[in-house]
Order: C-alpha cells, then structure tokens, then sequence
C-alpha cells in the first residue's frame, strides 16, 4: 500500500514538474544526445531541421502551450526522399489536433493527439515537410494546455 502511495507521489512531482517546464508560450526544443555520448546543443536541433546527412542525433523533443483554438507556427523538418518523419505527441487528454504537410505544402492528414504511438510520414521528394499543431475548446479549469511532441527522423 506505502509503495502505491509514493509511485502515486512521485508520478504527480513528475507530472507537476513537466508541466511547470512547458508553460512558456512558445516551443521550448530539447534534443536527444548522439550515441556517442558527447552533449547535442542546439546546432545539433539546427542540422537536424535543415536535413544535415552526417547528423548523429536524429530526434528533438519539444514542449509547447496552447490556449483554446490557438495554434502553432508551421514545424520545417527537411528530409531527403525517401526519409521518414515520425512525430509522437505526449498529451494529457487535451483537445489537440496536428497537420502534417508534404514539400509542396500539400496536407497529408490532421489527426487527433489521444493515440499512444507516433505516425510516420515518408517524404516523397527532397524537401521540408511541415507540422503545424491546433487547439481546439478548453472546457476545463485550466487556461493553457501543456502537451510535447517527439519528432524523429529515419
């Protein structure tokens, strides 16, 4: 019983914490460190949306917060054809939709954040494919919500 108390805890810190990190009203990025072990900074994020081919970190993570129907820039990850973007949305059960776009611009699909696995999109030309995230209504107390995105690229 003690020990489904403090993972219970621990578990809100964790939530509370993450949550307090992502209240800034624009994307905040992180990137995942190279296998090497050597720290990624933020040329890294910079290769990584300009589709640099020698890049060893091949993710970055970022956190973003949006109020009812507001919604984000357009995302610019640039891949070669036949490269794979995959984006995974961490969401808290907020009302939260993404457009991926293709090179031309074209929408490849909106679709809703409540899933628990990541959508791959394979690019079809070289080029920048887009993500752009929206809010739909916020009927709950809270005025912001908090979610973060990964996105990969293989």
């Amino acid at each position: 019983m003690k020990k489904k108390i403090v993972s219970a805890a621990l578990f809100t810190a964790l939530v509370l914490s993450v949550s307090a990190s992502v209240m800034a009203g624009s994307p905040t990025d992180s990137v995942t460190a190279p296998a090497s072990g050597q720290p990624a900074g933020a040329s890294a994020l910079r290769s990584l949306e300009a589709g640099h081919p020698n890049l060893e970190a091949r993710e970055v993570v970022k956190y973003y917060s949006l109020a009812s129907y507001e919604e984000t820039e357009k995302e610019a990850f640039v891949l070669n054809q036949g490269e794979e973007l995959t984006v995974t949305v961490y969401n808290s059960g907020f009302p939260i939709t993404y457009t991926v776009y293709d090179a031309d611009g074209q929408s490849l699909g909106t679709y809703h954040t409540y899933t628990p696995y990541g959508r791959i999109f394979t690019a079809q030309k070289n080029g920048p494919m887009y993500v752009q995230f929206k809010a739909g209504a916020n009927s709950s107390f809270v005025k912001k919500m908090n979610f973060s995105a990964k996105f990969s690229i293989s």
